[in-house]
C-alpha cells in the first residue's frame, strides 16, 4: 500500500509558552510526517524565535498579520502539498501514535474522509484531567448530531483529505469562533467520518487560552453555527425539533457560565430549567444537576456535595 504523504499544520498566536512543546509532539510521532508549517497567526511575543529553533527539524514557519484561527489554517493548506492534513494548535500536543493511527484508518478506509478521536482535557488552573470523546452508532447519528453538537471536536484532533476543499471550501475566515465546526458540518454532510475511541491529543486549557477569556463571545459564535447549519439543512418539523435540541443546550450552556461567574440567580434559574423541560432528552443528567444547582444555589450545593463526600469517606 503506498504511503500518502501528510503535512501537518500548526497554527499560533502568542503562543511562546506552548509552541515548542506542540512542535516536538509532531516531530516525535511513531509515523514521522511529512511536511511540518507553523502559521504564526499576528503573535507579538516570542513565538517566531521559538519555532526558528526548529528549522533545522524542517520545520518552516510562515507569519501572517492577525486575521483569526480559519485564516491561519487556510494560509497552512495553501502552503503545504500533502494529500492528508493534520492540524495542531499550538495550545495543544499530539500523543504519540496520532499519525500512525489515523493514517492507517485512513489508508484502511478510502470512503472516510476525514477522522478524529478522543482528547485528554488538562485544566491547568486546577490540574484536572479527563478523556473526552464520543463515538456514534453510526454516520447517519453523527450527521444529526454534527448540528447539535461539535462531536469531531477541534482541530488538533483531525486529520482530513485535501481532496473534500474542492466541494465544500475551506475555514470560513469571518468566523471567528466555530469556523472549524462549521466546516466539520460541511464536510459530514457530503463525505463519511469516524471518530476512533482513543485519545489522540492533550488539549491544554490555561488562563491564556482564546476559549477560555472569551466564554459568551465563543458560545454565542457555536449558537450561530448550529442554527445556520440546521436552517441549510433541515425543513419543517424536522427543523423545528433539531432547533429546540440545539437552543436547549445554549440555553444550558448560558446557565452554567452563569452559575460558574456567580451571575444573578433569576436569569440563572431562567435558563436552566428553560434547557431542562424544552429538551430533557439530550445530556438529561447535566441539564439535571445545572437546573438544581440553580435552584438551591451553587454555595448550598457545592457544600452539600463536600458534605456526602465526608459522609461517604468516613462511613469507608
Amino acid at each position: 500500500m503506498t504511503k500518502m504523504y501528510v503535512s501537518a499544520i500548526i497554527t499560533a498566536y502568542n503562543s511562546e509558552d506552548f509552541v515548542a512543546e506542540a512542535i516536538s509532539s509532531v516531530l516525535e510521532q511513531t509515523c514521522p510526517v511529512d511536511e511540518i508549517v507553523v502559521v504564526d497567526d499576528g503573535s507579538t511575543d516570542h513565538t517566531r524565535d521559538i519555532v526558528e529553533q526548529f528549522s533545522q527539524s524542517g520545520v518552516r514557519y510562515i507569519y501572517q498579520e492577525n486575521q483569526g484561527p480559519g485564516a491561519a489554517r487556510n494560509s497552512g493548506i495553501q502552503e503545504t502539498s500533502g494529500e492528508l492534513l493534520a492540524f495542531l494548535d499550538a495550545d495543544d500536543v499530539w500523543l504519540k501514535d496520532k499519525i500512525k493511527m489515523q493514517l492507517e484508518f485512513l489508508s484502511e478506509h478510502p470512503e472516510v474522509a476525514l477522522v478524529s478521536g478522543f482528547a485528554w482535557w488538562w485544566n491547568m488552573i486546577e490540574d484536572d484531567r479527563f478523556i473526552s470523546g464520543e463515538v456514534s452508532k453510526s454516520i447517519e447519528s453523527l450527521r444529526r448530531d454534527i448540528m447539535v453538537h461539535n462531536k469531531i471536536g477541534n482541530p488538533s484532533r483531525v486529520m482530513l483529505r485535501r481532496s473534500v476543499f474542492s466541494k465544500v471550501g475551506v475555514f470560513d475566515k469571518n468566523i471567528r469562533w466555530g469556523q472549524d465546526w462549521d466546516l466539520w458540518i460541511r464536510i459530514i454532510t457530503r463525505y463519511n467520518a469516524a471518530i476512533l475511541p482513543t485519545p489522540v491529543i492533550v488539549y491544554r486549557w490555561h488562563a491564556k487560552n482564546l476559549s477560555h477569556t472569551s466564554r459568551w463571545e465563543r458560545l454565542y459564535s457555536y449558537w450561530d453555527v448550529s442554527r445556520r447549519a440546521i436552517q441549510s439543512n433541515h425543513s419543517g418539523w424536522q427543523r423545528s425539533l433539531v432547533m429546540l435540541r440545539s437552543w436547549s443546550l445554549f440555553t444550558h450552556r448560558r446557565a452554567k457560565y452563569l452559575i460558574r461567574q456567580k451571575g444573578p440567580r433569576r436569569q440563572q434559574i431562567v435558563y436552566a430549567v428553560g434547557a431542562f423541560f424544552s429538551y430533557p432528552f439530550d445530556m438529561t443528567w447535566g441539564k439535571f444537576n445545572t437546573m438544581v444547582r440553580a435552584l438551591v444555589g451553587d454555595n448550598f450545593y457545592q457544600a452539600s456535595k463536600r458534605a456526602i463526600r465526608s459522609w461517604l469517606h468516613a462511613r469507608g
